[in-house]
């Protein structure tokens, strides 16, 4: 773990302690830690499956691309010309730069580890089982655009070559050239010729549309996911990540994973559940010694059955 890496891992725990009393006024305590991950053990599960999913695709990626050869760059560029370039020198400033480079790195990585994390922590099993699920159903919807489809940043190859002539003539790498030290985080972590769509807009708008869609209340945390959302348009835009048509992609990705998130999320949890019933061992909540503090959740069928996850939308 690189210095990068061990600011980004403090800075994720601080946003959650103060995420949960902003958003949710709810105090923070190792109890209610302790009860969420143990009923929401197989959503933790999901998200495990997910980087162990993302380590292998990261794995294959490169002898793919190597097969197949196909770039659609030159696609995109006849689509585009140099609007992203335009967009860059209309905004240029440096303070605007380290804003924008911010807003990329922090919220995003906030919004993902935070948006389940919150719902789950606060009990609201629907919407929590619904994001787990999400974050899985555009991980497996996005994999064959990343192996498959290549679409280089507009400003490639210049992270690399300072020199050089960017696939966009004039665009900057502002956010990967920022300084050397994050310009070695980004060249260890990104190919840089997978951006389309863009998961950036594509996983903060799946998360918001679900919210909006299927839960009541936390209008706060509504209203500040769709300004980081605007936000993370421009800075992708502005830093020479992505193009226009990444942002067009990564909504319609997100449209799709919604609508087949909110179909699957009750068969599916349903089916956990019933693998639960079956398990010899299961790790238990807590009992707790006052009813009135903290209502104890059960395992039996009949109570699983009130919960709202279970709630057949189509009946």
């Amino acid at each position: 773990m690189n210095a990068i890496d061990t600011v980004l891992t403090i800075y994720l725990i601080i946003a959650f302690l103060v995420g949960i009393k902003i958003f949710t006024k709810k105090k923070l305590t190792f109890t209610s830690l302790y009860n969420m991950a143990c009923r929401y053990q197989y959503h933790f599960y999901i998200l495990f499956t997910i980087m162990i999913i993302r380590v292998f695709v990261d794995w294959a990626e490169d002898p793919i691309e190597l097969i197949l050869n196909i770039d659609f760059t030159p696609l995109i560029y006849d689509l585009e010309g140099h609007r992203v370039y335009y967009i860059q020198k209309a905004l240029l400033n440096d303070n605007f730069t380290t804003f924008m480079a911010l807003i990329y790195i922090g919220s995003f990585m906030f919004i993902m580890t935070f948006s389940f994390s919150m719902f789950a922590y606060v009990d609201k099993y629907k919407i929590a089982s619904q994001l787990a699920l999400l974050n899985i159903v555009l991980l497996l919807m996005a994999i064959p655009f990343q192996l498959l489809v290549i679409v280089y940043v507009p400003s490639y190859p210049k992270m690399f070559y300072p020199g050089a002539t960017p696939v966009v003539s004039g665009i900057e790498p502002l956010l990967y050239n920022y300084n050397p030290l994050v310009n070695e985080w980004f060249v260890g972590y990104e190919t840089f010729n997978n951006c389309f769509p863009s998961l950036h807009i594509g996983y903060p708008t799946a998360i918001l549309m679900m919210m909006v869609r299927n839960v009541k209340g936390f209008r706060g945390y509504k209203i500040f996911m769709f300004s980081m959302i605007i936000l993370i348009a421009i800075s992708i835009l502005y830093l020479g990540i992505h193009w226009l048509t990444d942002i067009f992609g990564g909504v319609g990705i997100a449209i799709v994973a919604v609508m087949v998130t909110e179909r699957l999320s009750y068969p599916f949890w349903r089916k956990v559940h019933i693998f639960d019933k079956n398990r010899t061992f299961r790790l238990e909540l807590p009992q707790k010694k006052d009813p009135e503090e903290e209502t104890v959740i059960g395992s039996d069928e009949e109570q699983l059955e009130s919960e709202e996850i279970l709630q057949d939308p189509d009946q």
